[in-house]
């Protein structure tokens, strides 16, 4: 049998599912990673300097020259200077490699301590520090204590990079250890299916528990046009129940056998293959001119770098509204902050000036009225202004899931669903690299990392304003659509 080399990352991507791990292993070129993961591992790295700044005197193990050599200035370190922090401290043991965040030293042994961009302990946390333990054990370390070290979501940044608060450290010590003796039984199991063909496994809750798995598209392999999961809210149960029937199109659903009155909706359609537009959608008619149609984008920081934010706060720094007057006339307005100053005051502030006295506001769901009340939280002097906007704000969303279905939306009322069926010429698709809020808040910070080439940083600029501008001319479309 070979001999397969692990490390913790390929045993936790085995502990989601075997599928996965063999995948990973043999099939790497198929992996797809969706477009927040860059966001999410820039976040993480981010985060991890930040505790490493919490120790000042500790030592960073480099990759650079391979495992191997990690490990050997592992075991230097640990001998020339046993009272020093490390950081990425490398060891391997029975072929399975791990890098420790920060091993810390303490009386009689050392402190394990895994850094996290989280808010909580998660379930899957326990495991991996479990690996982690293990494999320091069995190549001669004792840990005396293991920390799960993660965001605390309540801290606000007082400026002047003072990070102090950002962390709370939980010990979780007695979980991780009632799990160590499983570790070895991990290692085995999937050295084991390593050695044998790519694992029969079905799709199920696991896809998706913890991370989302790069191999998504793949397993799902050829569907029919119109496959069970594109069904509103189906449950695993009902979804299992109509597959061992040999039922996988939502056409071949039979009548009366759903009782969800969304879910039926979507079926009857989809056998038509005729959209449903209501008499219901004359209520857009009723609202006056001018009509605003707005959209605001967001980022969230892991680690805070404006002063007075929190962990994860959706903080506004670009907005486009375009305008309808009654003469059919299109105006559009936009804002975007690029200075990598704080964004959220002269955003509402230029929202303010740009848009009326009176006349609807529409939005596509309640994320805008959501980021309008926060600013209104923020800047109190501003309030008074801002709750005027808010008491105009008209969510379309509720009005299209109400009055319109086409098949081709796939069970989902989101706009980059809806539009290509009322305006084909406006599908994101047309779009550059931006195409949704994850790839617009990636952007967002290359335009603001100071590194960032002044021609590439102007190309960003332009794909982001072309993204927003395009989230309100969609809305401008829906509207028009509706009101025929």
């Amino acid at each position: 049998m070979t001999k397969h080399y692990l490390s913790k990352s390929k045993i936790m991507a085995g502990r989601q599912c075997e599928k996965r791990l063999w995948l990973e292993v043999y099939r790497s070129d198929l992996i797809e990673y969706g477009s927040d993961v860059e966001q999410r591992f820039a976040a993480g790295d981010n985060v991890n300097d930040i505790a490493r700044a919490q120790y000042p005197d500790g030592v960073l193990v480099s990759y650079d020259h391979g495992a191997n050599a990690a490990v050997e200035h592992t075991r230097r370190l640990l001998t020339e200077q046993p009272d020093t922090p490390i950081f990425e401290a490398t060891f391997k043991a029975h072929d399975v490699l791990v890098r420790v965040d920060v091993l810390k030293p303490c009386r009689e042994g050392f402190e394990l301590i895994e850094v996290k961009s989280s808010t909580s302990v998660k379930d899957h946390h326990y495991a991996d520090s479990a690996v982690q333990t293990w494999v320091l054990k069995c190549a001669g370390i004792p840990v005396k204590t293991i920390y799960l070290c993660h965001i605390d979501n309540q801290f606000v940044y007082p400026g002047n990079g003072d990070y102090r608060g950002l962390f709370h450290y939980e010990d979780i010590t007695e979980e991780v250890r009632e799990l160590i003796r499983e570790v070895p039984q991990w290692v085995q199991r999937y050295r084991e299916m390593l050695n044998s063909g790519e694992p029969e496994i079905e799709m199920g809750s696991q896809c998706e528990d913890p991370y989302s798995c790069p191999f998504i598209d793949y397993c799902r392999g050829e569907e029919t046009e119109y496959p069970l999961r594109h069904l509103p809210r189906i449950s695993p149960q009902l979804q299992n129940a109509l597959t061992a029937e040999g039922i996988e199109d939502i056409r071949d659903i039979p009548e009366g056998r759903l009782s969800s009155a969304t879910q039926e909706r979507v079926r009857r359609i989809t056998i038509t293959g005729e959209p449903e537009l209501t008499p219901e959608t004359a209520e857009i008619g009723a609202y006056g001119y001018p009509r605003y149609y707005l959209d605001f984008e967001t980022i969230q920081f892991a680690v805070p770098i404006w002063e007075g934010t929190r962990p994860y706060q959706a903080l506004p720094f670009q907005w486009s509204c375009h305008i309808e007057l009654a003469s059919g006339e299109l105006q559009h307005e936009e804002y975007l902050d690029t200075s990598g100053n704080a964004p959220m005051r002269t955003c509402a502030e230029a929202l303010i000036e740009t848009i009326g006295k009176e006349g609807p506001i529409f939005a596509y769901g309640s994320y805008e009225k959501t980021v309008l009340n926060a600013l209104i939280a923020r800047y109190p002097d501003l309030a008074e202004e801002l709750h005027k906007l808010t008491d105009r704000l008209v969510d379309l969303l509720p009005i299209v899931r109400r009055t319109y279905y086409h098949p081709d939306m796939h069970g989902s009322w989101s706009i980059k669903k809806v539009l290509p069926t009322m305006a084909p010429h406006l599908d994101y698709g047309s779009l550059g690299d931006v195409q949704d809020g994850s790839a617009a808040g990636t952007t967002y910070l290359q335009i603001i990392n100071p590194e960032t080439d002044t021609v590439e940083c102007r190309r960003l600029v332009r794909e982001l304003l072309a993204y927003c501008e395009h989230d309100t001319l969609a809305m401008v479309e829906l509207v028009k659509y509706l009101s025929k």
